[in-house]
């Protein structure tokens, strides 16, 4: 590790992942789909001939927590897709459906083989394409948008057949691509790519991130109407970390109207 890092007090990254919970509340999202439990796993970055600790123990984690189902948004690997045999092991464990889309490193080391590494594991691929997911009262549409970083994306096909009044949940690598993905009136957007900063210095790291485009870095936001989630991510293609944990996430949808209801409900 560099001695400059030290000095700040940087740490090589722990191998646990942080548990970060959070309500997604929309009037976007209808009452059939308040409630729903997503995790997300995100960057895992798995490096050739490395065991991918942090991916398995993120596993082991999903199955406790139990959630409705598992989204992975990107970044598999990092230069190579030599590890994909690692996480079809690993992510064949995951006892909950999972989908997932690819990320710009994963287009850079073979989307072709990534994808297919994942299909092994029992993953739903979705590259620019969507599905309609169960729910207790009906179903909400889970939109997978390719890449665009690498320059896959294509929103109107994975949109193609989504009703407009249904709860969508959209998975674009790039938090950046909120700037086109708002026009579809989406509930809740989750992304990665950012690592969170991945060395966050205090106003240094935001002011430069903001100056290549990056105003989201991690956490909960609202732009334009919809809630975009960038997580951490588990891993990084430089494996340093400074003050931004890797992390996995539980996101509970929340309905705006449900939330009334159940409140007036209350004072009556």
């Amino acid at each position: 590790m560099p001695p400059l890092l030290r000095l700040f007090g940087a740490r090589r990254p722990p191998r646990s992942p942080r548990l970060c919970r959070h309500e997604a509340l929309s009037p976007r999202i209808l009452p059939g789909a308040d409630g729903v439990r997503i995790g997300q796993i995100s960057d895992v970055h798995a490096r050739a001939g490395v065991r991918p600790r942090r991916l398995e123990h993120a596993v082991r984690m999903m199955n406790a927590l139990r959630p409705d189902f598992v989204v992975l948004t990107g970044d598999y690997v990092c230069v190579t897709a030599r590890p994909a045999a690692l996480l079809t092991l690993a992510l064949s464990r995951l006892e909950v459906p999972a989908y997932a889309i690819l990320g710009n490193h994963d287009h850079w080391s073979g989307a072709g083989q990534v994808a297919s590494a994942l299909e092994r594991a029992g993953v739903d691929v979705l590259r620019n394409e969507h599905r309609a997911v169960p729910t207790a009262l009906g179903s909400l549409f889970l939109v997978g948008v390719d890449d665009s970083v690498t320059g896959h994306q294509d929103p109107e096909r994975a949109f193609r057949g989504v009703p407009p009044e249904a709860t969508c949940v959209v998975l674009s690598h790039d938090p950046r691509s909120v700037s086109f993905l708002a026009a579809y009136r989406p509930a809740l957007i989750l992304s990665g790519h950012t690592h969170g900063g991945q060395v966050v210095l205090p106003r240094v790291t935001p002011f430069m991130a903001a100056r290549i485009g990056y105003r989201h870095l991690a956490g909960l936001y609202e732009v334009d109407g919809a809630l975009l989630y960038v997580s951490r991510g588990l891993g990084a293609a430089l494996p340093l970390r400074f003050r931004s944990p890797p992390e996995v996430a539980e996101l509970t949808l929340r309905a705006a109207a449900a939330r009334l209801e159940a409140a007036s409900k209350g004072a009556a």
